[in-house]
């Protein structure tokens, strides 16, 4: 039977490996959730499907290049952000590994994937590793755009169930699901009102799993400093991220609102919020 791991833990100590693999010539970028997670896998097999896939990207970019490893929650079947192969219903911690190199049309991609059934290296490898935890190899690449490969490992149902908690104010149902998507991707739960007076009644109910709030700023019934000032009173140190278009008049709308709080306008990437959030959940701690 496969140990429980800590996702996150085991990456962080393959990180020197990773580096003097690639040598000077690759920037090694480092793009991990707010969020950890324990998957079903050995510690050794993780090691080594990261590592095959790392050099595969080493050897797709002789002149240099960038390499990035990152980790995402995906729900199968449920709110996925991303490419997503066959997967039995569940909770999914998806480690990527990216390259700049010359990449692969797609004869070549459907090729690479076809080999790794027949072979016992490479690429092969990495493929008996995922099955073995009962998850799954994905690849995605364009000719001249690089190449992204994709592992899917199974989370543990136990500690999937427990996970910190973000309440989503907003009145935009598109923006909030956007937005929704974001939040799960990085392993939160979400809460989710479109006004202040809701999101209050998920505040009393909810109050100890929630970790962070993020806001509109002018939203009917109850704006987003009227909710921010509420909250403060049974939590002054309750991380609060509002969102906005009118970044322009956000220093007198959040007036009386202390710190810990941060301002992103809208639109904003999913860096710009996982950004964002670290920086307020560090200050938080």
């Amino acid at each position: 039977m496969s140990e429980r791991i800590d996702l996150h833990h085991v990456l962080h100590d393959l990180l020197p490996e990773v580096r003097a693999l690639v040598g000077d010539r690759i920037t090694v970028c480092w793009e991990l959730a707010l969020v950890g997670g324990e998957i079903a896998v050995s510690a050794t097999d993780l090691r080594s499907a990261v590592l095959a896939l790392v050099r595969n990207a080493a050897a797709a970019m002789p002149a240099g290049g960038a390499l990035t490893i990152r980790t995402e929650h995906v729900e199968a079947a449920g709110a996925e952000l991303g490419p997503v192969p066959p997967l039995a219903p569940g909770r999914y911690m998806r480690v990527t590994v990216q390259d700049t190199g010359r990449g692969m049309d797609e004869a070549e991609r459907v090729h690479a994937i076809e080999s790794a059934e027949q072979q016992t290296r490479g690429l092969a490898l990495v493929l008996q590793l995922v099955r073995r935890a009962r998850g799954a190899l994905w690849l995605d690449s364009a000719t001249s755009l690089g190449t992204r490969a994709f592992l899917y490992f199974p989370m543990d149902p136990a500690t999937a169930g427990r996970r910190a908690a973000v309440l989503l104010v907003e009145d935009e149902s598109a923006v909030r699901s956007v937005v929704r998507r974001m939040l799960i991707a990085q392993g939160f739960a979400v809460r989710e009102a479109r006004d202040g007076e809701s999101a209050l009644r998920i505040w009393h109910a909810e109050r100890p799993h929630i970790v962070a709030v993020v806001s509109d700023v002018v939203m009917p019934v109850m704006g987003g400093r009227e909710l921010a000032r509420e909250l403060r009173r049974s939590d002054p140190a309750m991380p609060v991220l509002f969102i906005s278009a009118y970044t322009g008049d956000v220093p007198d709308l959040l007036d009386g609102v202390e710190a810990p709080r941060e301002v992103l306008g809208k639109p904003f990437t999913n860096e710009a919020l996982l950004t964002a959030l670290r920086g307020l959940l560090a200050d938080a701690t």
